[in-house]
């Protein structure tokens, strides 16, 4: 290969393992010089010698959420340009399966870790996290400080701030917010509303229902909301996951989101755009999370060091489904 390539041994060593101080004309002629010949590295071989399998584990909560898939599509974008693999695990939503999933990538000998937890107070997760013994990123949790991890964070706060502001200064008073688990976004934005109501100077009239992010719960909170002796006259939903749930109800008795019933959602998906009429939501770049965080573990595998969480920001898209009050007629 070398001398199709024209060149040394050694050059076609570094350019094959990756290491860097090739030139790109030399990593061409390299290149095309494996494509002639059929070769294909061993990469487990390479790992055995080097100590590294070029390759980053990632730990989802629900690989079928366009949210997940938009991270993980972020972060394989710069991981394959830097010549990382990817091997994605799913824990399907279940606390107790994001330890397994990171025993069994500690197995497989990955250089590193990118992790979005179901819940951030597990312990098989935090054992398995403090074993690990290479760089991990958490996206979008608070983990206890003691493991030594790095974050990339999204603003919550800041997005259903301005929500919340704009729904309270059009007069709406009585606002249902349905959220998730315990976890950082839905703390965050629990207090998001609640600082909102007292910059404003308005007495309180939240009504928070949480529980599993899903449809079923999308659902059950709206019909909740909707059925209280004084329903809210808006509803903000700290999820995409509860969109085609809550939207269930609103069909079902037959409301018209922007006159009956103002409506927030959180993350866009194409639902919140082709509804009639589009949902008003908190937005964020959720492929710049996946890229954040592949960044910021491709430079602790080159050289670990203590870095401070990345905050990402969010910002309130109003659409048809959210009017002022005053447009809405009171539902009693």
């Amino acid at each position: 290969m070398a001398q199709l390539a024209g060149v040394g041994i050694a050059s076609v060593s570094r350019v094959l393992s990756g290491r860097p101080g090739s030139s790109p004309t030399l990593v061409a002629r390299v290149l095309e010089a494996t494509r002639q010949l059929g070769y294909t590295p061993n990469v487990l071989a390479q790992g055995l010698r080097t100590r590294s399998t070029r390759t980053v584990g990632f730990v989802g909560s629900d690989i079928t959420n366009p949210l997940i898939s938009a991270i993980v599509r972020g972060a394989e974008s710069v991981l394959t340009s830097a010549g990382f693999s990817v091997l994605l695990t799913d824990s399907g939503g279940v606390p107790e399966a994001d330890g397994q999933r990171i025993e069994l990538l500690k197995q497989r000998r990955v250089d590193g870790l990118i992790i979005l937890p179901v819940l951030e107070d597990e312990p098989s997760t935090l054992a398995a996290l403090r074993s690990t013994g290479v760089p991990a990123v958490v996206i979008d949790r608070d983990l206890p400080a003691d493991i030594g991890l790095h974050y990339v964070l999204s603003d919550h706060y800041e997005g259903i701030g301005q929500a919340a502001r704009y729904l309270l200064q059009h007069g709406h008073r009585r606002i249902g917010l349905a959220v998730g688990r315990e976890v950082r976004p839905s703390r965050e934005r629990v207090r998001a509303l609640t600082d909102a109501y007292a910059t404003l100077g308005i007495k309180p009239q939240l009504i928070v229902d949480s529980g599993t992010l899903s449809d079923t719960h999308g659902e059950e909170s709206m019909e909740r909301f909707l059925a209280a002796a004084r329903p809210p006259t808006a509803v903000v939903l700290g999820g995409n996951q509860l969109l085609e749930g809550a939207l269930r109800v609103v069909r079902r008795r037959g409301l018209k989101l922007g006159e009956d019933l103002s409506l927030v959602c959180c993350d866009d998906i194409p639902l919140s755009r082709l509804f009639d009429p589009p949902i008003a939501t908190v937005m964020r770049d959720t492929s710049l999370l996946g890229q954040q965080a592949a960044q910021i573990l491709l430079q602790q595998i080159e050289s670990p060091h203590p870095t401070p969480p990345v905050v990402l920001p969010t910002w309130f898209e109003r659409r048809p489904s959210c009017a002022p009050r005053a447009r809405a007629r009171a539902m009693r």
